[in-house]
């Protein structure tokens, strides 16, 4: 019981005979995401609405060909430029073309920082979580609509001390899952497969990830049963 209750803000369900064990999120958490949308639109709004230059610089870019032709007709009576016969005006755009180069990196690519964290949280799939299977001996998930499984021998798993190396919380666990016949190499040794971030975060304890290994381990090998009055909690809730 009191190995369960150490994890139980990983777990996300269970049965008698499956527990599904949360994904490690960081970045791709949706209330992150939220932060880094806000954090992004508010000086995307004072740009777009309040800084003449930029809005100046904008106008530039969306009407780029019109201001080419307009600088083309107030150079034509003079019926030079730059020293040469004036060329005609296919000649003079592809010339003038490269000094909006910048201008279109800049607005386009604001814009596109700005909208990514939204257009994460409406279209990127919540990765499924890690489901531990002890009936069928496999611990497997969904990625990207494939399957991905492994028995507990083929996982190589790996219990990060940090989660990053500016940040002082636990690491999670990290193990490795394959796609169906691409377990093992021609040599017969484990390919290293797609390694896959496990646990919540933040997680309670340093040795959260270990606790979580232990648990799949003594899980999977049906030394233990899951208690009964175990309760999934959410990250954040108070107690352990």
């Amino acid at each position: 019981m009191r190995l369960f209750n150490a994890i139980a803000k990983s777990i996300k369900t269970y049965t008698d005979n499956t527990l599904d064990i949360k994904r490690f999120a960081v970045l791709f958490q949706k209330l992150n995401l939220y932060i880094i949308g806000v954090c992004l639109l508010i000086p995307a709004t004072w740009f777009n609405l309040f800084d003449e230059n930029f809005i100046e610089k904008r106008t530039q870019v969306f009407k780029y060909e019109e201001r080419i032709k307009e600088h083309y007709e107030s150079l034509r009576p003079s019926r030079e430029y730059r020293g040469i016969p004036m060329p005609d005006y296919d000649e003079f755009y592809e010339e003038q073309l490269p000094r909006y180069h910048f201008r279109f990196g800049f607005i386009y690519g604001s814009m596109a920082i700005t909208a990514l964290p939204w257009l994460l949280i409406l279209f990127w799939p919540a990765g499924a979580p890690i489901r531990v299977d002890r009936k069928n001996g496999l611990i497997y998930t969904r990625q990207w609509f494939r399957f991905y499984a492994a028995r507990f021998d083929q996982i190589q798993p790996e219990c990060k001390d940090f989660s990053a190396s500016l940040e002082r919380v636990g690491g999670p666990l990290i193990i490795s899952l394959y796609r169906p016949g691409k377990v093992y190499n021609k040599e017969g040794e484990l390919n290293r497969g797609m390694r896959i971030r496990i646990g919540c975060y933040i997680p309670p304890e340093l040795t959260h990830n270990r606790d979580i290994l232990r648990c799949i381990e003594t899980f999977m090998k049906n030394d233990i049963d899951l208690p009964s009055g175990l309760k999934p909690k959410k990250v954040g809730s108070s107690g352990h």
